[in-house]
This record gives structure tokens, C-alpha cells and sequence, in this order.
């Protein structure tokens, strides 16, 4: 063997092996499945907001596991019941109800959003998409797929801002969007 051809050899092999190590990390890192939840779960909050020019995202939650059917955690559905019951409360105290015409009977946007978030939990529990705390057969659940929540401020069709948070189920793969709601918040 000639004197150069072993260092020709150490250095081929070492570059193939740094190559190597870097085009994995390279795959394995745009193939996660998390990131890519978050990708997904952006690009259809701006598919489903009215009016996506205006959404400033204000934060995003840590992509959570989904187990079963069972979509939200028991302290997620104590959560949303305080916010659904206070953001009713606030809805029943302002003066949007005796603001209605009679003759032209157009819900203001606000309300219309609280309605649709109950309207949204009601269908949660109606589906068996709520965690009852127990399980029927005591074994665990199979992976479903990823929760994202992001929440964001945006003005809706009539200029008037409001601030919400947007829940996204997505599936195993994380390339589609499975079920999808908004929760309403009170603007700060």
C-alpha cells in the first residue's frame, strides 16, 4: 500500500461519516412532527379566521399528545368552562342584547363568537371528546395525533377587535387538521 493512499482513505471516511451525521440530523429534524403540527396549525388559523391580514399571534401552546377520542384533559375543561361562564356573564352585562333591532335581528360579533364556543364545547361532549377521568376497559388509549393552541388577537369583518384562542386536533402524521375549535377571550 502506498504512504498516501491510507490518509486519502482516513480522510474520505471521515468526511462520509461527519456527512452522514449531519444529513441525518438535517432529515430528522425537518421530518418532526411537532414542528410541523405548528406549521399546520398556523396556516389554518389564517384559513379560518375572517379576516387573516389582521391575526397577531400571541402565543402558542407546547404541541400536547392526543389519546383516544379524548380531546381535552379534565383541568383543560375546567379552564374552559370558567372562561365560557365568565365571558357569558360579561355577555349577559354589557348592553349588546338591548342594543338588537327587532326589525333587522343581527347578533353582535361577540356574542355570536360565545355562541359559537359553547355551541363548540356542547359538541365536545355530545362526541365523547372530553376526558371523563376514567378509562372503561383500563387500558391505555392509542396515540390519535397532536393538540396545538394558539392564541391571537385579530379585528373581525367589521373592524372591532376581539381575542381568542383557536384548539387544532391534528392527526398522527400531523399533515392535517381533524377538528378544530375557537375558545372566545376578553380582550386586556
Amino acid at each position: 500500500m502506498r504512504p498516501g493512499t491510507l490518509i486519502k482513505a482516513i480522510l474520505i471516511a471521515t468526511v462520509l461519516f461527519w456527512g452522514g451525521i449531519a444529513c441525518c440530523c438535517l432529515v430528522g429534524c425537518s421530518d418532526n412532527p411537532q414542528k410541523r403540527a405548528v406549521e399546520v396549525a398556523k396556516t389554518a388559523l389564517t384559513a379560518s379566521v375572517d379576516n387573516p391580514e389582521s391575526v397577531k399571534i400571541i402565543g402558542i401552546s407546547k404541541v400536547d399528545s392526543v389519546f383516544g377520542r379524548e380531546y381535552v384533559t379534565m383541568n383543560e375543561q375546567m379552564a374552559l368552562s370558567m372562561t365560557l361562564m365568565k365571558l357569558g356573564q360579561e355577555v349577559m352585562t354589557e348592553d349588546c342584547m338591548g342594543s338588537i333591532d327587532p326589525e333587522n335581528w343581527e347578533l353582535p360579533e361577540r356574542v355570536k363568537q360565545r355562541m359559537e364556543a359553547m355551541t363548540a364545547l356542547r359538541e365536545l361532549v355530545s362526541m365523547g371528546m372530553l376526558e371523563s377521568g376514567k378509562s372503561d376497559t383500563g387500558k391505555a388509549k392509542p396515540f390519535n395525533g397532536w393538540k396545538v393552541k394558539i392564541e391571537f388577537e385579530a379585528k373581525a369583518t367589521d373592524g372591532s377587535p376581539y381575542r381568542s384562542e383557536y384548539w387544532f386536533i391534528l392527526d398522527k402524521e400531523a399533515n392535517c387538521v381533524v377538528k378544530s375549535f375557537e375558545i372566545p377571550l376578553a380582550l386586556k
